[in-house]
């Protein structure tokens, strides 16, 4: 063989970007520095990533085709996504060589184009999902959405001098934020806000129940992503390392960027241009202003502004008439007119709009009424017992918009129960997840309505003690017991709870022996837990108990694969529905109501009076097509008819005579307030003043509250003939949040402090 001969496989493709490179080298007008050999290797190990995303996606093939297609070959996006990553191998291969001034002209081109590939890239990924068009954005808020990118480019090459490191931090910063939210979208059915970044030990506690599948367009994110992020690697100028450039540029960073955030927080611009953070889904939110600009947004309404009208002297003037001891029965004459009340004890037996195929088995039925000792303890004076269940994800779906058909009824017993028992509908102001809102609204009285929205009320609403619940009970000279079969560090309970009075908090690492279902513990072995905590408290102790219980057995991740200790009886007959998911979440539910009844009939027959109330948190995320059939589309229903995502069942039973009553419509804020007036609890004048509220406003939460006069109105609704109670509402809880040393204890907490 000749020495020049070409060795064996030379006219291959190594050797055609071998040319390709020496080509560059020679048409340079300056040459450059020959390639480290650290580079070489970066090169190689770039190229790895494309390679790696093909071979993912080959393994996936079914989640991308479109179609379930036998062979991967058979779906046009195959072909896309080869061409794509055969590009982007090439692109990592191939050394870039310019000389200093095309590197540096093209460097500074690709800082000012990179935050539009970013933001369309972005774009692309959500505008099939979530119905956006771009020409139908708002264009305020588009434009402000580029000011932002071009702030955060321009703040990391301040920081980091390279326009590579500020191209490659943004772009991976916004793709990662944008798959993760599109993870919890579907876990939770809310997109992220930045009170997410108050609750980051929560969500990491339960990541790894969920399953996590990238979808076509989070994998086109991906490939977007990598490409912008080589293409900036391969840039070598555009650095700014002189310390006076550095400087100029950060004052007048510091000048557009105050300028930003004074329009955006300290004036009503975005309130003038209609963009608001309030809303009821992220769908609706992201088609008008889109993903980067709605989680930005949440950042601006994370201070609570004083309402209008705050004084001291306007928060004792609000609450001097429930100050008095006749002040519960003033006020409730002050609306003796109103037909709230919906007492009816033929309707409580009924199943709900006759959607459940089956009727309840006598088992299940209820035929509970107050045992002669019971009644006599508390006709003595006797304080009750007060066990109270906050079920994790627990609602009534047949009663939901357009209901389930299921094979039989799931909450047989609850829906059963006919004597000793007020039970109803409350409307709550969160959906598919956090949790501790509902928890904050119920122990408070307060409104998550009047504050940030996406906030979480015991991240950021308790700091110091707090009146709630726990503490008049306590004060009143109950045992104060909180238990949550999870971990207690979750938003800050374990913080949390000892600030609003409870005595103890019993955690995940408590329940030693218990029965799981899927990952979590189940509701029957809670249940089993509260009656060994009051076992214990009766035989040690004469003061009262007050039990609070945080479930976690239902919560989300409904996944074929995750069916342990659950047996699935109940069928789903609506073919439009998620099936996998709406089953799942059926049978746990029948559970739940199971752990009810279990406690009913244990404590029906206890001498000690004591009472037991059940109600949801939220409702769980079921899917999108799950809530089109139930509640409509999102871009085509109201306001009022999307709050059918936000009615949770409750149901108040004891095991002495109270009155039987059935409420239609309430919300958490009221319904300890209701409990305490209809079983003779004593109450706070804060509490006094909630009960009067709701007689003019039965429910009001986050999205938005009815009047007595049957009509829905939207919280900032300055039209409505309830505006004035609003407001005072919104002083009433601004005081007792922010209020410091300035709250009203008289009127909150009817005790004095130590």
């Amino acid at each position: 063989m000749s020495a020049q001969a070409e060795p064996r496989g030379g006219s291959g493709v190594w050797d055609f970007l071998r040319n390709l490179s020496e080509k560059q080298k020679g048409s340079s007008s300056e040459q450059m520095p020959e390639e480290h050999p650290r580079m070489r290797i970066g090169r190689y190990a770039a190229a790895v990533l494309p390679a790696a995303l093909l071979l993912y996606y080959c393994t996936h093939a079914a989640l991308y085709a479109g179609e379930h297609h036998t062979f991967i070959l058979a779906s046009g996006r195959t072909y896309v996504v080869s061409l794509i990553c055969f590009l982007l191998i090439v692109l990592a291969l191939v050394p870039v060589r310019l000389s200093e001034r095309a590197n540096r002209i093209t460097s500074w081109g690709w800082f000012v184009l990179a935050p539009f590939a970013v933001y369309f890239s972005l774009l692309y990924m959500n505008a099939s999902k979530y119905s956006i068009k771009f020409f139908e954005l708002n264009r305020i808020a588009l434009v402000l959405t580029f000011v932002f990118l071009f702030l955060f480019e321009t703040a990391v090459l301040i920081l980091t001098g390279s326009i590579r490191f500020a191209v490659v931090t943004m772009a991976v910063l916004i793709a990662t934020l944008g798959i993760a939210n599109s993870f919890v979208i579907s876990f939770r059915g809310m997109a992220l806000s930045a009170a997410d970044l108050f609750s980051l030990g929560a969500a990491a506690s339960v990541a790894s129940e969920y399953t996590y599948e990238l979808d076509w367009y989070m994998y086109m994110e991906l490939l977007c992503t990598l490409a912008i992020c080589m293409f900036s690697l391969k840039l070598h100028g555009g650095r700014i390392l002189h310390p006076a450039v550095r400087a100029a540029v950060l004052v007048l960073w510091c000048g557009v960027a105050g300028s930003f955030y004074y329009l955006c927080c300290r004036t009503d611009f975005l309130e003038q241009h209609d963009i608001r953070s309030q809303g009821f889904t992220h769908q609706l939110r992201y088609k008008n202003y889109d993903m980067i600009f709605t989680t930005l947004t949440t950042c601006f309404y994370l201070s609570v502004e004083k309402p209008e009208g705050y004084s001291l002297d306007k928060v004792k003037e609000i609450a001097a008439p429930y100050l008095t001891e006749d002040a519960g029965d003033d006020a409730n004459a002050a609306t003796a007119d109103t037909d709230v009340r919906q007492a009816s004890s033929e309707n409580t037996t009924s199943q709900p709009d006759g959607k459940n195929k089956a009727a309840s088995d006598d088992k299940n039925t209820a035929s509970t009424s107050g045992n002669a000792a019971a009644n006599a303890a508390i006709a003595a004076g006797e304080k009750p017992n007060l066990i109270v269940i906050m079920n994790e994800s627990f609602a009534d779906y047949p009663s939901i918009g357009k209901g389930l058909d299921l094979s039989e009824d799931c909450m047989p017993f609850i829906h059963s129960l006919p004597e000793n028992t007020i039970k109803g509908t409350a409307y709550v102001s969160i959906f598919g997840g956090n949790t501790p809102n509902s928890e904050y609204e119920f122990l408070t009285g307060n409104t998550m309505g009047f504050l940030p929205a996406s906030s979480v009320g015991f991240n950021l609403f308790v700091r110091g003690n707090l009146p709630s619940i726990a503490s008049e009970l306590k004060s009143q000279g109950y045992e104060t017991l909180a238990m949550h079969p999870y971990r207690g560090t979750n938003y800050r309970r374990n913080l949390v709870y000892p600030q609003i009075g409870f005595d103890t908090f019993y955690t995940r690492d408590d329940f030693t022996q218990a029965k799981y279902i899927r990952s979590y513990i189940s509701d029957d072995t809670l249940a089993q837990r509260i009656i060994t905590e009051f076992n214990k408290h009766e035989e040690s102790t004469d003061m009262p108990l007050f039990s609070y219980n945080v479930t976690i057995q239902n919560h989300g991740g409904y996944f074929a694969s995750n069916t342990r200790n659950l047996d699935l009886d109940i069928t789903v007959e609506n073919p439009e529905v998620d099936q996998t998911k709406t089953t799942l979440y059926v049978n746990l539910i029948r559970e739940s109501d199971q752990m009810l009844q279990n406690l009913v009939n244990y404590f029906e027959d206890k001498e000690a009076p004591t009472v037991i109330v059940m109600f949801g948190d939220h409702q769980a995320n079921l899917g999108d097509d799950t809530y089109e059939y139930l509640v409509g589309n999102e871009d085509e229903i109201s306001r009022e008819e999307r709050m059918e995502k936000y009615k949770v069942p409750f149901v108040i039973w004891a095991n002495y005579d109270i009155p039987e009553e059935t409420i239609e419509r309430t919300s958490l804020n009221y319904l300890y307030s209701i409990l305490a007036d209809r079983l003779d609890f004593p109450m706070t004048g804060y509490q006094k003043y909630l009960l009067a509220l709701s007689e003019k406003i039965p429910a009001l939460c986050a999205q938005g509250y009815w009047g007595d006069d049957g009509n829905y109105y939207e919280l900032e609704d300055e039209s409505s003939p309830y505006h004035d109670l609003i407001n005072e509402y919104n002083i009433l809880e601004y005081n007792d949040i922010f209020g410091g040393k300035d709250r009203d204890l008289e009127f909150f907490a009817d005790v004095q402090p130590d």
